[in-house]
């Protein structure tokens, strides 16, 4: 298969529709300060209107437009002519002015030197239209059949070495006061305690609405057990996703060592600051899934007139869609497009297949775990809702163009992933190729659609270290595309530029950073987790809990069980209010977990508005800096008679009239 050829066919019109929404975010630039805000506004909730203006909205409708056009542009060029293959030194030429045009616009406050630098990018698509690529001569695919070996296993052993902490306790004790696992899976399994508690109606799940109900059959006894099982489980999950990563990178480029050496460096950068594996949104627990759904539907394009596979890899997305709504969203679209095309467009038959299931799974799912009163707006409405939040970029970091080490994650994975989608989608539209070649064509696909989709959600912020997750599968998809060009250099040739990426990996794992969040990244990161490789080497210090976490006692539990019913929920306004529940076995009143760090100011009134009495810790005047600390005291102070106190806690019974 000429797969090379195709690509620079591809490449050279991506790169041109790089172009012109590079023009058209310029323009943006220019006249932004003119344009309505999308950025949401955390004081007032979400209304938009009151948002401060900034670039946010120029960068989203730059990558929206070009992860549009460029596919499209990539299968038009694909379908249209293959006079021409294009030359791919022309396409990174116009790809490396756009992105300086870029930096001069945005960065460099230069209009002038952007419009320049377009004008010379310009020039170079003309050029590339009569131009070729010397390409060495294509082989034919084969179809070797995937075996697994004594290599494979010590492959998992070293990334089970790698990734489980030598002591999960002293592990899960240094994160402290970080409360992402709690938000993420602690907080929503706290509701499990009182029946009928529906997500969305009753109380907010951050991030899926099955995750409270799946952590809480797994989350023990008392908060020290909850602590340690969420970081326990996105280790885990973790683990379970690039040992998955890795068979499938393997079966992609098929070389044991680059497929680990691939894997290994993405999960040593997913490493920062010394307290790791306390944010299950910055690894991969947000897709579980991903690998096995790529596999499910690539198998239905082998043969798209069963429904097997379909209806299976529909299954997985109605389970993304409860585990993490953004996610099963995206694996909702990839799969619908793959359906549509997969044996010759349009299927509409396999695409609706696919939709109403997926749709529907996840109906009947919600049905089961939460009754009837899962079918309401509102519901509905809070299931989505994090994604309008997450969408705005976190107080609208602007888009960098700078030239650091994070610049492959600002434009040349999206490329490539525009290049794959519209090759994918003209090669899968045409059933004449091999049962293998339609299999790793799907996954292809479906790695690229899910990638661009990560990408664009955290779109140009180097700084995170979920950047690296997203990235993920569209670093698969790039190695296997650099394995199709390899096959023709000379041995000698390709030995010494394996060396040489091996060098610059090492390098780039070591010195890892970025100036707008001056944290430890990668290995320096890594090197303060307390991993099973370094285990005979280190001694593990004794495990200290943080101060107001070690005073959590079983009185304090009994204070509450006393004072409310077992199927009660309770209001406990402290700075660990999850744990004083966790300890107590009882299920929260306020909406939002852990409370006093709610994203949305609304969520204090539906949380202290309905509570006849609520249970204080004053250690929470310690910590003024909390976002809703003054508010809170000043409505106990209002509204609120201390009854008794006992241990820690002092219960408070709303003021009579």
């Amino acid at each position: 298969m000429e797969y090379t050829r195709e690509f620079s066919i591809a490449a050279r019109a991506v790169v041109a529709a790089l172009l012109g929404c590079a023009v058209a975010y310029v323009v943006l630039l220019l006249v932004k300060n003119h344009l309505p805000s999308f950025q949401s506004n955390f004081v007032e909730g979400f209304d938009m209107a009151l948002a401060d203006r900034n670039c946010d909205f120029c960068k989203k409708a730059f990558y929206g437009s070009f992860f549009l056009s460029g596919p499209i542009a990539a299968a038009a060029a694909l379908y249209a002519t293959y006079r021409s293959s294009g030359s791919l030194a022309l396409s990174a030429i116009t790809a490396s002015f756009v992105y300086l045009a870029l930096g001069a616009a945005n960065d460099w406050r230069s209009p002038g030197i952007a419009i320049a630098l377009l004008a010379v990018a310009a020039i170079t698509v003309a050029l590339n239209r009569d131009a070729n690529n010397y390409l060495p001569a294509a082989k034919p695919s084969t179809d070797t059949r995937f075996s697994v070996g004594a290599g494979d296993l010590l492959a998992i052993i070293f990334l089970a070495l790698l990734l489980i902490p030598s002591d999960l306790e002293g592990l899960t004790a240094a994160v402290r006061d970080e409360a992402h696992k709690v938000s993420y899976f602690i907080g929503p399994a706290l509701y499990g305690y009182a029946p009928g508690l529906v997500p969305g109606l009753d109380f907010h799940s951050h991030y899926g609405p099955a995750l409270g109900w799946f952590f809480h059959l797994i989350m023990g006894d008392g908060w020290k057990s909850a602590a340690m099982r969420a970081v326990g489980l996105n280790i885990a999950v973790t683990l379970a996703t690039y040992v998955q990563a890795y068979f499938l990178l393997y079966y992609l480029i098929r070389s044991k060592l680059a497929a680990i050496a691939v894997i290994t460096a993405l999960a040593v950068l997913a490493f920062s600051t010394t307290g790791q594996f306390y944010s299950p949104s910055a690894y991969p627990t947000r897709f579980p899934l991903l690998i096995v759904f790529a596999l499910a539907i690539s198998l239905h394009c082998t043969a798209p007139g069963r429904l097997t596979w379909l209806i299976l890899s529909a299954i997985m997305c109605a389970v993304s869609l409860l585990w993490q709504t953004e996610i099963g969203l995206f694996f909702l679209v990839t799969g619908t497009f793959v359906a549509a095309i997969a044996g010759g467009l349009p299927n509409y038959r396999n695409a609706l297949v696919f939709a109403v299931t997926s749709i529907g799974a996840a109906i009947l799912m919600c049905l089961v775990l939460f009754g009837t009163r899962a079918f309401s707006l509102e519901f509905l409405i809070e299931c989505f809702r994090p994604l309008v939040l997450y969408g705005t970029g976190w107080g609208s970091t602007p888009i960098k163009w700078d030239l650091g080490w994070g610049i492959i994650y600002n434009l040349p994975l999206q490329i490539v992933g525009c290049i794959t989608v519209g090759w994918a989608a003209i090669r899968l539209s045409r059933p004449s190729d091999s049962w293998h070649d339609r299999f790793v064509t799907g996954i292809l696909l479906t790695l690229s659609m899910i990638g661009m989709a990560l990408m664009i959600k955290w779109v140009n912020r180097t700084l995170d270290a979920v950047w690296h997750q997203n990235a993920l599968p569209l670093v698969m998809v790039s190695a296997w595309w650099i394995r199709q060009f390899s096959t023709g250099w000379q041995p000698s040739f390709r030995r010494t530029a394996g060396a040489i990426t091996a060098a610059a990996t090492v390098l780039a794992l070591l010195f890892v950073q970025d100036k707008n969040n001056p944290h430890l990244y990668g290995l320096r990161s890594y090197a303060t987790y307390p991993s099973l490789l370094r285990w005979p080497f280190v001694s593990s210090p004794a495990v200290t809990w943080q101060e107001d976490l070690d005073q959590i006692t079983e009185a304090d539990a009994k204070f509450i069980q006393d004072k409310t019913r077992p199927d009660e929920r309770v209001l406990v306004i402290a700075l660990r209010d999850w744990a004083y529940l966790a300890q107590a076995h009882r299920a929260p009143m306020a909406y939002f977990m852990p409370f006093l760090v709610s994203f949305d100011a609304r969520f204090l009134d539906r949380s202290m508005n309905p509570a006849d009495r609520l249970f204080y810790d004053s250690m929470v005047e310690r910590r003024p800096e909390y976002h809703h600390v003054q508010e809170v005291m000043k409505r106990i102070k209002r509204d609120f008679v201390a009854v008794e106190t006992r241990g820690n806690l002092t219960l408070y019974e709303r003021r009579r009239p």
